[in-house]
C-alpha cells in the first residue's frame, strides 16, 4: 500500500468518527480516554515484540520528551473537545468549524516558527474566518445555546489540533508505530485523572471496540506512515475528504442536512484551508 493510499483510506476512517462517538453512549472525555488508552495496550504487545524496541523508546523519550509531551497534551484535547462537541451540534456543524484547524496552524507557525505570510495568505485566513462567522451567526450568541456550545468546542478542537503539525515538526526522525504509541500513552497519562474523577458511564462496547481499532489505531498508524512517503502539502489535501465523508456519513445515517449558513461558511472554511495548502507548495 502505498502512502497516497494510505492517508486516504485514514481519512475516510476518520470521517465517521462522529458516528461511532454517539454510537458509544459515551461523554467527550470518555470517548477520548478510550481511544487514547485502549490503544495503546493494543500497539503495545506489537511494538515490544520487536528486539530493542524498548530500549530505543526511552532514547526517544530522554531526548524528545518535551515535544512528545505537548503532541500528547494536544491529541488528547483535540478529542475530549472534538468528541462533546458531537454532543451539542450536528456533526457538520462540528466537523466543518474543527477544520479552522489548518487555518489556526498556519498563523501558530507564522507567531512562532518565524513563517512568513504574503498578503494572499492573510486574505485566505480571513477569508476562512468569514467561513466561520457566517455558520455562528445563525446561532444566538448565548451559552444555553446547544449549537453554539457546538460550534465553540469544536473551535476550541481546532487549535489543540493545530498544534500537532507543528510540534510534529521536532518528531519527524521518530519511526511511525512508536510515534503513535507515544502519544497515545501520553493522553492516557493526562486524562486518566479526569476519567478516575468522573467515572466513564455504561458505554457500548462494540462501538468503543471500533473507535480504538479501526478509529485510533489503524487510521493513525496509517496516516503517520503515509506522511513518510508523501509531501506534507499532498497529505493535507488530502485531509479533505475527511470532513466531505463526515457530511455524507451524517446525512446517510442520522438524516442530518446542513444548513445553508453551515454550507455556505464550511466551503469558504475548506475553501480557504485548501488554497493556503496550495500557497505553501508554490
Amino acid at each position: 500500500m502505498n502512502g497516497r493510499l494510505k492517508i486516504i483510506i485514514s481519512m475516510l476512517i476518520w470521517g465517521s468518527v462522529g458516528i461511532f462517538a454517539r454510537f458509544s453512549n459515551l461523554s467527550g472525555l470518555g470517548v477520548a480516554f478510550f481511544r487514547v488508552s485502549l490503544g495503546a495496550l493494543l500497539l503495545f504487545p506489537i511494538l515490544a515484540s520487536s528486539k530493542g524496541w524498548a530500549s530505543s523508546l526511552f532514547s526517544i523519550v530522554g531526548a524528545k520528551w518535551k515535544p512528545l509531551l505537548a503532541l500528547g497534551v494536544s491529541l488528547a484535547l483535540n478529542w475530549v473537545f472534538l468528541f462533546t462537541a458531537f454532543s451539542y451540534t450536528t456533526i457538520a456543524n462540528a466537523v466543518l468549524v474543527y477544520y479552522m484547524a489548518p487555518i489556526v496552524a498556519t498563523l501558530i507557525s507564522w507567531r512562532f516558527l518565524g513563517e512568513n505570510l504574503r498578503m494572499k495568505r492573510w486574505l485566505l485566513i480571513g477569508t476562512a474566518f468569514a467561513g466561520l462567522i457566517l455558520i455562528m451567526s445563525g446561532q444566538d450568541v448565548d451559552l444555553g445555546n446547544s449549537d453554539f456550545v457546538g460550534i465553540l468546542l469544536a473551535l476550541i478542537a481546532a487549535f489543540f489540533y493545530s498544534l500537532i503539525p507543528n510540534l510534529g515538526r521536532f518528531l519527524r526522525d521518530v519511526d511511525g508505530k512508536t510515534l503513535t504509541f507515544l502519544q497515545l500513552a501520553v493522553a492516557s497519562v493526562v486524562l486518566a485523572p479526569f476519567i478516575a474523577a468522573s467515572g466513564v458511564g455504561e458505554p457500548a462496547w462494540w462501538a468503543v471496540f471500533i473507535l480504538v481499532s479501526v478509529h485510533t489505531v489503524l487510521a493513525l498508524f496509517l496516516y503517520m506512515d503515509g506522511l513518510k512517503e508523501v509531501e506534507v502539502n499532498e497529505a493535507a489535501l488530502l485531509s479533505y475528504l475527511d470532513p466531505m465523508s463526515a457530511v455524507v456519513y451524517a446525512f446517510l445515517i442520522f438524516g442530518e442536512v446542513p444548513g445553508v449558513r453551515t454550507a455556505l461558511g464550511g466551503a469558504l472554511i475548506l475553501l480557504a484551508s485548501l488554497l493556503d495548502i496550495k500557497a505553501r507548495g508554490s
